[in-house]
């Protein structure tokens, strides 16, 4: 399967999220995993078993005569393509503007507003250390020395 775009439909990601949660399960092991959130007819199941198969995001084997689908893409990798994706097409890739709509949405409480600003530390971090073999930069140009 390519790697590039993994996006689901809203079922679709129900279905992946079943099977993520299970680590590997029957047709009928997702169907009841699902069924609190959406009612779904045992071959509809296996139809969106089957379709997500032949896209690349999950694989089977057979066991005592029924099929065990397993995950063959991470729920990372579908979250990552998957928000890279709407940052594209919804925000035009403005990460700011996505943080300032999900800031609209309600308030932050203590714990999360002290995980976000460890997520922040923890990147400048990263960041850091990517430039840590360049210059570092004066906010002068090279005319101006």
């Amino acid at each position: 399967m390519a790697r590039g775009r993994l996006t689901l439909a809203p079922v679709e990601l129900l279905l992946m999220k079943a099977v993520w949660q299970l680590g590997r399960a029957t047709v009928q092991e997702v169907r009841d995993a699902v069924a609190e959130e959406r009612e779904l007819a045992y071959t509809t199941v296996l139809t969106m078993l089957r379709s997500l198969e032949e896209k690349g995001f999950l694989a089977h084997e057979e066991e005592d005569r029924k099929y065990v689908y397993h995950p063959r893409v991470s729920q990372e990798e579908v979250s990552t393509s998957m928000l890279k994706d709407l940052l594209e097409r919804v925000f035009d890739g403005s990460r700011e503007l996505l943080l300032t709509r999900l800031f609209e949405l309600g308030t932050v409480d203590e714990d999360e507003l002290k995980l976000l600003q460890q997520k922040l530390a923890e990147f400048e971090g990263t960041e850091a250390q990517g430039r840590s073999g360049e210059e570092p930069h004066t906010g002068r140009g090279a005319d101006d020395e």
